[in-house]
Parts: structure tokens; C-alpha cells; sequence
């Protein structure tokens, strides 16, 4: 433990200079964006949002499908971090934004989103993947009017196997959300029907076929069934997750 407070630093000391950190990254990095809110009653951390600047200017090239996501921290204080990430025309995964909270609700995924919306603009062909987590559905209508909202459908099919018990037959729900028409996605959609009525009551009636299928998504998910590209940049970050703070993005 002494080691690491040597060679990283404290967790109250990474706090601490968040500010300083943020200016350099900000220097080294044209364009970079970023963002430290504290609460004004006692001065303790709520957010910190960053996007650099390269990340910035290329998401013009990149696929109007963004996954997003949450990930826990394990350093002193814990927290939340929240990432947004894209993919280009041959799929590689490419980070947008991170946002550390202190705690994932409506207000940090709206913080996120209405910061994001500064970067990645508003419209009809633009549109989210996530996992049916209710604050971010909540955050994105709050900050995006036009945007379209998709489930990950692995999200979904564990909820199936899991809340209904229809793993036998999951082969029948992905293959009809990975439809591209509407018939071929009523023929699989049927027959699941036929062997999990309640689960396709479930998916038809309470959730609508227009955020968890291609074909009758109202907008362009590409090939971004799932949020596995943002939780691929989790994975990645394992280590990091540990660290103090500012030594997270360093």
C-alpha cells in the first residue's frame, strides 16, 4: 500500500489535483473536453467527465450507434464510471467519453448525456444501446429529443433465461431480433411465442418490438445488437479501476 501511494499517489491527493491534470491533458490534446463537479455544500466529488480532443474530431467518421454503459471503481472511495464508445465502418471499438460519479442514478447519466451532447449531435440517425437501465433512458430523453434508444439483446436474452425460463428456446428470440425484415422476425417471433407465451408477452407488450429488433428499429443500429464493445473497454480498464482517481485516465 505504501509502494502504491508513492508511485500514484494518495486518493485524496489524485482528487486534489483532478484540476491540474485536466489543464495538462487539456494542453497536450487540442479540443479536449472536460468537466469536475463538486457539491457545493461540503465540496465532496460528484463528477468528472472527460472526452479528448482526438476522440472528438473523429467520431465524424465514426457509426451514429453508441453503446453505453457503467463499471464499478474500487479505489478508496469507489464510484462509477460511465463510458460511451462507437465503432467505425469496420468495426473497431472506439471510445467517445469516461465519466467518473459517485454514484449512478438520473442525475450522473444525465450529467453524461447533456456533456456528450456538446460532442455528439442531436438528430434522427443518431441512436443508443443499453441495458434497459432506467436512468439512462432518462438521461438520454432528457438530453436528446431526436436520438433513438435500443436494448442489448444479450441484456435481454439473460433476463429470458433467467426472470422466464425459456433458455431452451433463446435461439428463437435472437434470431428474430437479428431479423432484417418484418416477416422473417414475425416467423421466429411466432414460434417463440408458441413455446414461451409469457416471455413474448413480455418482449411485445412491455418492452415494444421497436427497441430490441432490427427490423423494426426506427433507426440504424449498423450491426450494435449489444453493449459488448463498451463492456470490452471495461475489461480493459481492470487494472485501472483500482487506482486513485486521476491516475485512472493518466
Amino acid at each position: 500500500m505504501i509502494v502504491k501511494e508513492i508511485v500514484r499517489g494518495t486518493a485524496e491527493h489524485e482528487y486534489s489535483c483532478l484540476p491540474a491534470f485536466s489543464y495538462m491533458i487539456g494542453a497536450l490534446n487540442v479540443g479536449t473536453t472536460y468537466s469536475i463537479i463538486v457539491n457545493k455544500v461540503d465540496c465532496r466529488f460528484m463528477y468528472y467527465f472527460l472526452s479528448l480532443g482526438l476522440c472528438i474530431k473523429g467520431f465524424a467518421y465514426m457509426r451514429k450507434a453508441i453503446a453505453v454503459d457503467d463499471t464499478h471503481l474500487y479505489d478508496k472511495y469507489e464510484g462509477v464510471l460511465l463510458s460511451a464508445v462507437a465503432q467505425d465502418t469496420e468495426n473497431h471499438i472506439y471510445p467517445i467519453t469516461f465519466c467518473a460519479v459517485d454514484k449512478e442514478n438520473d442525475a450522473s447519466w444525465t450529467f453524461l448525456f447533456e456533456k456528450l451532447k456538446s460532442i455528439v449531435v442531436d438528430g434522427p440517425d443518431l441512436c443508443f444501446i443499453f441495458d434497459r437501465h432506467k436512468s439512462i433512458a432518462n438521461g438520454i430523453a432528457k438530453a436528446y429529443n431526436h436520438a433513438h434508444q435500443g436494448y442489448c439483446m444479450r441484456n435481454l436474452g439473460k433476463n429470458l433465461w433467467v426472470n422466464h425460463h425459456c433458455g431452451e428456446h433463446l435461439y428463437l428470440f435472437y434470431n428474430a431480433t437479428k431479423a432484417y425484415s418484418p416477416k422473417e422476425f414475425s416467423d421466429y417471433f411466432v414460434e417463440f411465442k408458441n413455446y414461451c407465451p409469457e416471455a413474448a408477452f413480455f418482449l411485445e407488450h412491455e418492452l415494444g418490438f421497436e427497441k430490441l429488433s432490427r427490423a423494426y428499429f426506427p433507426g440504424n443500429k449498423f450491426d450494435m445488437m449489444t453493449t459488448n464493445i463498451v463492456e470490452y473497454v471495461n475489461a480493459m480498464l481492470i487494472d485501472e479501476r483500482k487506482y486513485p482517481m486521476a491516475s485512472i485516465f493518466n
